[in-house]
């Protein structure tokens, strides 16, 4: 809280130096000025000549562009409460369509850019109940507008404009009125999380594109936006990670980007946004949190997909980062030798042609194996090697539940090995099911404690404002690992609740759970969600898990009388996603005695791994050093 009151304080003095003077007084004159000038462009183009990297990429936005020019407009149809679906469409279309006429001048994308545009213009609205639709779709009207200002006939720009004044910008006065916003839909403003970063940078961009024609509306939302954006990025505090998880960080971080990137072409300043604490390190949360194999640690309301991410290299260019900026670009070379005509999902790719990573210096060291990033999210991330896709990964989640799109995932964790996910996080279900944000989430079974490779006393379901702290952290050559604090997650269910992981000998995990206080007879079971095959020894103490020709052995190690089950991940109810071909791994016991202990042991095995070692001696996890 002081960092944020820091951060918020420096950024109003600011504010009120800049309104001595006129923020449009350094204007970019004329258009494009959003994000890519036309200087930009021509050093790109050229650019293009000796990387063949930025060859290949911009040879893939005008494929995807080309796709594109056959494809039938948006329509204005809602998916449950939103039109979010038809927005992204949008800008994949503007901006991809956009950024292929201005490398190429070829006539047939802008105009197809232009019929996505006149097709919304018509719309009757941009669903304001939803800001976040207006928002997104006010961005592809303000890239459209600036990146085509000379394609476009005074009417078809005064459509544009109109259309952006009235489903966007119209709503400024009652987002950034000085007591708070005065419209309920507009509580964007004043939100800590991805809703801040997306409604802001959207109208930001609308703003900037007209700033020369509406200097008023202009002035308001710059210093609505520039007040308003601390306290979304005060999450990233104190590390770098973000509570929301790897993929909402794409969400949020590409639009926080967009926004300062956006300042800086237009203006030539971002008023110190760039400079709020732990802004500098989220390209190292984004790094440590994609396994080698290429999935990520997709805690909270997000996919294990993850894939190249522009933000992400403007994140590592900008704050030195070459370990970043190598896997930024490793990660495009990857999206851009791509031979189909599908965006598979990346509605801003065309932005890395404005935020090419370019190729690190060649003496880049490895960063360390682990790390640990504090916050409301609380993370442990461990390997084995880098750059080795078969390399042992775990990650393990500590922190807060009650955060933007969590789940009661307190003490869970995700383990890769041999290219393959063993412990998985299932991930998001519907939006759309009844109260998913609402009185029924935590009884949906992908969002709860009971889908998620934790341990739960009683059948207990989390306490959805526990929170949960990384107790301890250690990182050595050949052991790494963390213990947190799960007491708070199930009250009155013990005195104490400590989980611990472990990556022993880069080799293998051992998870641990310690409690103290537990009332004798208290049923406990530590889950593991797989999407491999599992085959259960015939005492029950350890399975066989096989997947895509590999293996890994899992074995209870305390206490005697636990025993595993594999159950199918079925969800209680048919509206459900139903989580088909994977397995719960389930170890269970009834605890004896207010001491207790559950012990699992995690190997992979094969070629890749040490044929034998010994049984790893158990401990409290209070004497794990």
């Amino acid at each position: 809280m002081r960092l944020l009151l820091v951060s918020l304080l420096a950024l109003t003095s600011q504010l009120a130096r800049a309104a001595d003077s006129d923020v449009l007084a350094q204007l970019h004159p004329g258009h494009p000025r959003l994000l890519f000038t036309d200087e930009q462009l021509t050093a790109a183009v050229a650019a293009a000549k000796t990387d063949p990297l930025r060859a290949q990429l911009h040879a893939r936005i005008v494929a995807l562009a080309t796709a594109e020019l056959a494809t039938t407009p948006i329509k204005h149809v809602l998916i449950g409460p939103r039109l979010l679906d038809k927005s992204r469409t949008a800008i994949a279309r503007v901006l991809t369509c956009a950024m292929a006429f201005r490398l190429t001048g070829d006539e047939r994308f802008a105009a197809r850019a232009k019929k996505e545009l006149f097709t919304a213009a018509a719309f009757d609205d941009w669903n304001p109940s939803h800001f976040l639709d207006e928002a997104e779709m006010s961005f592809a009207f303000a890239i459209g507008y600036d990146w085509l200002y000379g394609q476009l006939t005074p009417a078809e720009r005064s459509t544009l404009k109109a259309a952006m004044l009235k489903n966007g910008l119209s709503f400024a006065p009652a987002a950034y009125a000085a007591g708070g916003p005065t419209d309920k839909r507009l509580w964007f403003v004043t939100a800590a999380h991805n809703w801040n970063q997306v409604c802001n940078g959207g109208l930001l961009a609308a703003a900037l594109a007209l700033a020369d024609e509406e200097p008023a509306l202009a002035r308001l939302v710059i210093a609505g936006a520039v007040k308003s954006l601390p306290l979304a990025m005060a999450a990233y505090q104190p590390d770098g990670a973000y509570p929301e998880g790897p993929g909402y960080w794409g969400y949020g971080t590409s639009y926080n980007v967009i926004a300062i990137a956006e300042l800086e072409s237009a203006l030539g300043t971002d008023f110190g946004l760039s400079s709020a604490p732990a802004f500098d390190r989220t390209a190292l949360y984004r790094l440590y949190v994609q396994s080698p194999a290429g999935p990520a640690f997709n805690y909270a309301d997000g996919g294990a997909g993850i894939g190249a991410e522009a933000e992400y290299a403007w994140l590592a260019t900008r704050y030195d980062h070459p370990m970043a900026l190598a896997h930024s670009r490793s990660l495009l070379a990857e999206a851009a030798a791509k031979k189909n005509g599908t965006r598979e999902g990346d509605r801003f790719f065309a932005l890395h042609a404005v935020w090419f990573p370019a190729e690190p210096r060649a003496d880049i060291a490895n960063a360390p194996l682990d790390a640990r990033f504090r916050g409301y999210a609380e993370l442990a991330l461990f390997r084995s090697a880098w750059h080795d896709p078969r390399a042992l990964f775990v990650g393990f989640k500590a922190g807060r539940n009650d955060v933007n799109h969590a789940h009661l995932d307190l003490g869970s964790f995700v383990l890769d090995a041999d290219c393959v996910r063993w412990a998985q996080d299932l991930g998001p279900d519907d939006y759309n099911l009844p109260a998913y944000f609402g009185a029924k989430r935590w009884t949906y079974y992908r969002l709860n404690n009971h889908s998620h490779n934790t341990l739960t006393p009683a059948d207990a379901l989390q306490n959805p404002k526990a929170v949960a702290p990384i107790v301890a952290f250690a990182s050595g050559p050949m052991r790494a690992f963390a213990i947190a604090d799960l007491t708070d997650a199930y009250p009155g269910a013990a005195k104490k609740i400590l989980r611990g992981v472990a990556l022993l000998d880069r080799a293998r995990v051992l998870v641990q759970d310690d409690l103290s206080g537990v009332k004798p007879g208290t049923a406990l079971t530590s889950r593991l969600l797989t999407g491999a095959k599992v085959a259960l020894s015939l005492d029950a103490r350890s399975a066989t898990l096989t997947q895509n020709g590999r293996t890994l052995r899992v074995e209870i190690l305390a206490p005697a009388g636990a025993k595993f089950s594999a159950l199918p991940a079925k969800p209680p109810t048919a509206g459900e996603k139903p989580n088909d071909g994977v397995t719960a791994l389930t170890a269970e016991f009834s605890s004896a005695a207010p001491e207790a202990r559950l012990a699992i042991l995690l190997t992979p095995v094969g070629d890749h791994w040490p044929a034998s070692l010994p049984a790893p001696t158990l401990t409290s996890l209070t004497d794990w050093k």
